[in-house]
């Protein structure tokens, strides 16, 4: 199969969520002998190549009160307009639903959308509604009902949004686990400007004295881009955005998400468990996750500290989940899994 790709987001095994899992999904389809070609739209991050694979030109969308009475009727779709079109003996894959537009050719024309998430169940968590997530909204819906082969990466979102289809969320996996580190010392690790990851990291800050107390010697590390404000927190250490992933996890025993209730599957822990780095989260860190009970401690925010505080204090179990949790993402969440997994949607075709 030949998949001419539209995303937002760069393909990098060390770029954003969705760019990380695009770029482990295009390097498995290529290895299984299919054709991958890329447009990424999004504006480029400096020190962030694109694969040989993918062309990066940025695209803006027009403003102002002369593009408004169209984006009433077709929300977010000026991509169409912007000069990119799969060709005709490929499959047009939007790896999101704001890339949709540029691959729309029609119902009768191989197509792929990838719903990472709900905006709706998103806006909900987070307790906002913006007249610009409404737009989101309706264009996510407009794409899932526009698109003869959608994908969903969860069951919550899929029944949300409307997907028949659930695949596997995928990233790229290390060779090798991560030594195990005896310390205690947890990780937060994310892009700051989201603010699912800067509530959760605002609790965690909050609760970092009473674990520190019940835990001596218990370590805080936060990294990751942006510059998230910790204020004078005894036992925290900011190290900021790292060259790669997996420099931030080499410094942890745990990565602790205290995960709001945002939807679809969280990379940061897919990308812990595949390093074979515990993980201590709510629900909605571990959602559309194939992974054992055993393998992740999740519980509720209002437990959320008794949890962290019992697996910072046990080596043992850290390594029993570290081992089980490795082996879940290599079973059901590898490369090379989740490419076939999406082929096997298009076969039919």
């Amino acid at each position: 199969m030949r998949f001419a790709v539209a995303t937002f987001h760069v393909p990098h095994p060390e770029g954003s969520a969705a760019g990380r899992q695009l770029w482990a999904l295009a390097e498995a389809l290529r290895a299984d002998g299919h054709e991958v070609e890329a447009w990424c739209w999004g504006p480029a991050r400096p020190g962030l190549e694109p694969p040989a694979w993918c062309e990066s030109r940025p695209f803006v969308a027009r403003t102002g009160w002369a593009v408004r009475p169209r984006t009433l009727l077709r929300p977010r779709a000026d991509l169409a307009g912007a000069g990119w079109r799969p060709p005709d003996d490929a499959i047009g894959w939007a790896d999101d639903w704001a890339s949709w537009p540029a691959v729309d050719r029609g119902r009768d024309a191989p197509a792929l959308l990838t719903v990472h998430y709900d905006v709706a169940l998103d806006a909900r968590a987070l307790g906002r509604w913006t007249p610009a997530l409404v737009q989101d909204w309706r264009a996510q819906r407009r794409a899932v009902r526009r698109s003869p082969r959608t994908v969903a990466l969860s069951e919550r979102v899929a029944a949300s949004a409307r997907v028949e289809t659930v695949v596997p969320a995928t990233v790229p996996v290390p060779a090798e686990a991560l030594p195990l580190l005896d310390a205690p010392v947890a990780l937060m690790f994310a892009d700051w400007s989201w603010p699912a990851n800067a509530a959760a990291l605002r609790q965690l800050l909050g609760d970092w004295g009473d674990v520190r107390a019940r835990v001596p010697g218990a370590e805080l590390v936060v990294a990751g881009r942006g510059a998230p404000d910790v204020g004078p927190t005894t036992g925290v250490r900011v190290v900021g955005e790292v060259a790669r992933t997996i420099d931030a996890m080499a410094q942890a025993a745990v990565l602790a998400f205290p995960c709001p209730p945002t939807s679809g599957p969280k990379m940061k822990v897919l990308d812990a468990l595949a390093a074979g780095l515990p993980v201590v989260t709510t629900p909605a860190g571990v959602e559309g996750l194939q992974v054992p009970a055993a393998a992740v401690a999740v519980g509720p925010s209002d437990t959320y500290v008794d949890l962290l505080v019992e697996v910072l204090a046990d080596p043992g179990r850290r390594a029993a989940m570290a081992d089980m949790a490795r082996g879940a993402v290599l079973a059901h969440h590898a490369p090379a899994l989740a490419a076939r997994a999406r082929v096997a949607v298009l076969v039919s075709w």
